[in-house]
Order: C-alpha cells, then structure tokens, then sequence
C-alpha cells in the first residue's frame, strides 16, 4: 500500500465531511464514483474560491482519488524558521540565535513563523540568514 496522501487542511476538513456524507447518503465507497459524487454535490452548492479552484484542477483530482484509494491527512501547518550557518533563530522576539539539533521538532512556537514574508522580512531587517522550511529542515538526515 503507498503512503498518505497530503491534502491542504482545507481539503482535508472538506473531503472528510463529504466522504461522511457521500456515503451516508449515496453509500458509495469506490474513488471514481465518490469524486464524481462529490463533484455533483459541489455543482449544487457555493464554494469556497480556494476550494473551488483547487478541486477543479485535474492533477488534484486524481490527488483526491489516490486519497480515497490509499488514505490521506493533513499537510502539517506551516512554519517557517530563520537559520544563519548552523544556528537556528530560538526567539524571534528577542532574535536570539542557538545550535539546535533537531530544528523541526525543538524550536517553540517564539521561532517560527507562520507567514513566510514575515520571515523574509525579519532576515532583511537583520541583514543576514536564510528563511527554511522547518517541517523539511532535518528531514534530509533521518
């Protein structure tokens, strides 16, 4: 069996309150006819723009039916962490630096950032470091 699919938490809450329903109401189960489904669904109701337009692409389409075929959960939440050489930003308030070992699992919630351009800006204010992905920082090593 393959591995989860990562769906945006948007679609993640979404597509889990359809399937619910779809097959409560429909009782279908197999992936082609719960998207097609759903989609019938979504015709008769106003979306969410972002939710509209993610879905109505063709590559998320199938993205779905891999979800439906080998499960899925939620992309984990963004976090983005300002990092200079081997030293991780650990309070972005205070902009205190610190040699972290794991960045993706130690740094608290003072040392990230949820907004990239809010790091982005922070590095151009401080006149050095990089902006990383800390939910891939780490990864690389394991």
């Amino acid at each position: 069996m393959s591995e989860k699919v990562k769906l945006p938490k948007i679609i993640f809450d979404w597509l889990d309150n359809e399937i619910k329903q779809a097959t409560m109401r429909l009782n279908v189960a197999q992936p082609f006819t719960t998207i097609a489904a759903i989609l019938n669904e979504m015709n008769k109701k106003t979306f969410d723009s972002d939710l509209f337009w993610w879905i109505n692409l063709p590559a998320n389409q199938w993205k779905l039916i891999d979800a439906l075929r080998c499960g899925y959960e939620a992309e984990p939440e963004p976090r983005w962490g300002i990092k200079a050489g081997n030293c991780y930003m650990d309070n972005t308030i205070e902009w205190q630096f610190d040699r972290v070992i794991n960045a993706s699992a130690t740094l608290d919630e003072f040392a990230y950032f949820i907004d990239k351009t809010n790091a982005d800006d922070l590095v151009k204010e401080l006149g050095f470091g990089e902006v990383v992905d800390l939910n891939k920082e780490g990864k690389a090593d394991e």
